[in-house]
């Protein structure tokens, strides 16, 4: 994580974890984010006084916005690196599949859209829904929505960043604004009693208990497939028909928050080796009447970024009747794998 996550003085920053959570809103990756900080800083060479300061503050993100933008262009500036344009997930791709049981399409090389660790910022509207909304501007229009209606910047700071006059950005916003289809929103709070109730159906490998906790039209997807589902029976002819668990204990759930959610780290047993490696990172997004929302996220090195390991071991003999990931003892691989 040191490496991932740049050198004590920057992560002791003031400003660090508020412009990390800026950089994730425009890019939809916690290690793109990461590297726009870095570059930003490096190139100020400034890690920050004691006590922040509004001024330097917008310093920072008008000069890691510059950064994206120029990232955007067909030659960006030298030594500003590139960004993905777009992290979509299935759902921006196309419909729903209708064949829970068949082939599911696989697209590794998208550069898809990722979960981001509430540890890692400090809060704010980070919501999974929201940022993958974002995704789909164009790259001044995310920049401009996301500095005024989030961060609150006025249209006059707005067109020195952009190099736009107010006119200019005030058109920008109102496009962005009509453009912006989020969806329905995480609804802050999290019931306990349902998250445990979800974590306890995976694990016993319960498939008519976790149709019942999702809503009629919830969504299911699950970068990099590009299939997606609608539907709580959906979702459970699809589990049933795709998971490898065959069984209780074979999956191990360890309770995450991400993007002001709550998350799941998903472990599936290794039968081989009695060992449960890691599987798959789940958001999830709950309104009154259940889940609506789950995205799993195959990528396994988002594992690192969640400061996970790939491996659990020495498992209890029951796994299920222990809840396991609470007791058993946690690795991360060394550098040798």
């Amino acid at each position: 994580m040191a490496d991932l996550f740049g050198t004590d003085e920057i992560r002791a920053d003031p400003y660090r974890r508020g412009l990390l959570a800026h950089c994730y809103r425009i890019l939809g990756s916690v290690r793109e984010a990461e590297r726009l900080v870095e570059h930003t800083y490096s190139r100020r060479q400034y890690y920050g006084p004691a006590v922040p300061d509004a001024q330097t503050r917008r310093q920072l993100y008008a000069s890691a916005t510059h950064n994206f933008l120029d990232s955007a262009t067909s030659s960006p500036s030298a030594g500003v690196g590139t960004y993905a344009a777009t992290r979509p997930l299935p759902t921006g791709l196309g419909g729903p599949s209708d064949d829970p049981e068949g082939v599911l399409a696989e697209r590794p090389e998208v550069p898809w859209l990722e979960p981001m660790p509430d540890d890692l910022v400090d809060g704010g509207r980070l919501g999974l829904e929201l940022i993958a909304a974002l995704q789909y501007l164009p790259p001044r229009q995310r920049a401009a929505f996301v500095l005024s209606d989030i961060e609150g910047w006025p249209a006059t700071e707005l067109s020195e960043v952009l190099d736009a006059s107010t006119g200019r950005v005030d058109r920008l916003l109102l496009e962005a604004r009509d453009q912006l289809n989020p969806g329905p929103a995480h609804t802050g709070t999290d019931r306990p009693d349902l998250l445990e109730a979800y974590a306890r159906a995976f694990e016993t490998y319960d498939v008519p208990a976790i149709v019942e906790l999702f809503t009629t039209d919830a969504v299911w997807e699950m970068p990099p497939f590009t299939s997606w589902f609608r539907g709580a029976k959906n979702i459970g002819r699809l589990i049933s028909a795709h998971c490898p668990a065959e069984g209780p204990g074979d999956q191990i759930l360890v309770p995450l928050r991400a993007n002001g959610q709550p998350a799941f780290a998903v472990y599936m047993r290794d039968p081989a080796e009695n060992a449960h490696r890691a599987f798959q990172i789940q958001v999830l997004t709950l309104t009154a009447a259940g889940i609506i929302h789950a995205v799993a996220f195959f990528d396994l090195t988002l594992f690192e970024a969640f400061n996970l390991p790939d491996l659990f071991t020495q498992l209890p003999e029951n796994a299920f009747e222990h809840r396991p990931h609470m007791h058993f003892e946690r690795i991360h691989k060394n550098q040798d794998g």
